[in-house]
């Protein structure tokens, strides 16, 4: 019998509970307090799974894109002074645990021409990063941002003529497309002065958009042996591009091959991405948490409107109280009762503000509605991830602040004594 009396009442909670939030709609002042409470609560959670959102979307940009494009770790000699026996060094710390592939690489800096069907001569400053095509596709993984053309810069289409995939705003500065001959002079750093650097005809064979407006505006790929033949470098390359197997181990790797390159000859050293753009990774992981604990105010104020809706709705069913009471029915009970409404409010906000900020999240991520100056911002649009235990934690969080303050009131509900409630109601 105890045990049926129980489910009886557990029962009876649940009906009363749910009898008085359906009834706030009939009540003009419980109904205005309870949907500025919901609508409260909706947007602070909207705001809340926004920012989240787009904190995880620059994270992943620097994952995807800033990692995808760089290499985790690179090796080098000082003042980018080209060196050869790659081979033997690239054995050797291919040999590391840290290490998923080591490829070497050429880079100098020049200008590039195209010559559009009907326009004038188009002409910009580059940054010509040599490779091979394996290592384009595997080590730099260019692929995925490919937005025109199979990016095979390995095959001569023609003698003499290699193929050069170049970034999406730099071709548009250019007028040019894939298929289309450019002209691509590099400037070694033995130029003699007065000396005029020789153009060379290449081929676009694919136009990359990574999104990250700095590699899309000025960075252009072409083969190892092209650039070497260039610059006249024979076997030497600018150094070795490191991939791990996981970017963030970057500080231990560099550490643990440190010995071995420093071994290799004076001027060579090891250089991690962290060292070069970790902050960037650290300051949006920080502004992130400061960003929820900032707009969990937003939350919190909402969560007092709670309170007040829930005090009205106490002191409009006092008599309501005070016969339950009469019927034996115990404080923690009735506790209950005016929490769960609490609950319902919380629960109905939170449901909202997920909804409506999943929907500009998604709007965002389709149709990019917001964009950015990619010269000021590094990239060109919002960038915006949502994840769903962002949205769970964000959710749990609200309903657990609602039903917090919700007890206050509650409380109060349940410690009236029965004569009072009678009294009064």
């Amino acid at each position: 019998m105890v045990e049926g009396g129980g489910v009886r009442l557990c029962f009876l909670e649940r009906l009363l509970g749910w009898r008085y939030f359906h009834a706030i709609r009939g009540h003009r002042r419980l109904r205005f307090g309870a949907v500025v409470a919901c609508l409260g609560v909706a947007i602070g959670v909207a705001a809340l799974v926004i920012v989240l959102s787009v904190m995880n979307g620059y994270a992943e940009t620097i994952n995807d894109r800033l990692l995808s494009v760089n290499a985790h770790l690179l090796i080098r000699r000082s003042f980018t002074e080209p060196f050869g026996d790659h081979d033997r060094i690239a054995r050797e710390v291919g040999e590391d645990k840290h290490v998923l592939s080591v490829e070497p690489f050429g880079q100098a800096e020049g200008f590039v021409l195209h010559k559009p069907d009907h326009g004038a001569l188009r002409r910009s400053g580059v940054l010509v990063r040599a490779t091979s095509g394996e290592a384009l596709r595997s080590t730099i993984q260019i692929e995925p941002y490919l937005a025109e053309g199979d990016g095979k810069i390995e095959i001569e289409r023609e003698p003499g003529i290699f193929g050069a995939v170049i970034g999406q705003h730099l071709a548009t500065r250019l007028q040019a497309g894939v298929g289309d001959e450019i002209h691509i002079s590099t400037v070694p750093k033995q130029l003699l002065v007065g000396r005029v650097p020789p153009l060379r005809r290449y081929r676009i064979t694919g136009i990359f958009a990574t999104g990250y407006f700095e590699f899309d505006d000025n960075l252009l790929f072409v083969p190892l042996e092209a650039l070497q033949r260039d610059l006249g470098w024979a076997n030497h390359v600018s150094g070795l591009r490191v991939r791990l197997r996981n970017p963030f181990d970057a500080e231990a790797a560099a550490e643990s091959l440190r010995p071995v390159v420093e071994a290799e000859g004076t001027g060579m050293f090891v250089t991690s991405w962290i060292h070069e753009h970790g902050n960037l990774y650290v300051w949006i992981r920080m502004q992130k948490w400061f960003s929820v604990i900032a707009l969990s105010l937003i939350v919190i104020v909402a969560a007092f409107n709670v309170v007040s809706v829930m005090t009205i709705g106490v002191i409009e069913r006092r008599k309501d109280i005070g016969i339950l009471k009469a019927m034996g029915c115990e404080p923690r009970r009735i506790v209950r009762v005016f929490t769960l409404q609490g609950i319902a409010m919380g629960a109905v906000g939170t449901a909202l503000g997920c909804a409506f900020g999943a929907t500009l999240c998604w709007a965002q991520v389709t149709y990019r509605v917001i964009r950015l100056r990619g010269d000021v911002y590094m990239i060109d649009s919002l960038p915006v991830k949502m994840v769903g235990t962002d949205f769970a934690l964000v959710a749990a969080l609200a309903v657990l602040l609602c039903s917090l303050f919700t007890l206050l009131p509650s409380r109060d509900a349940g410690g009236l004594s029965v004569v009072e409630a009678l009294r009064t109601g």
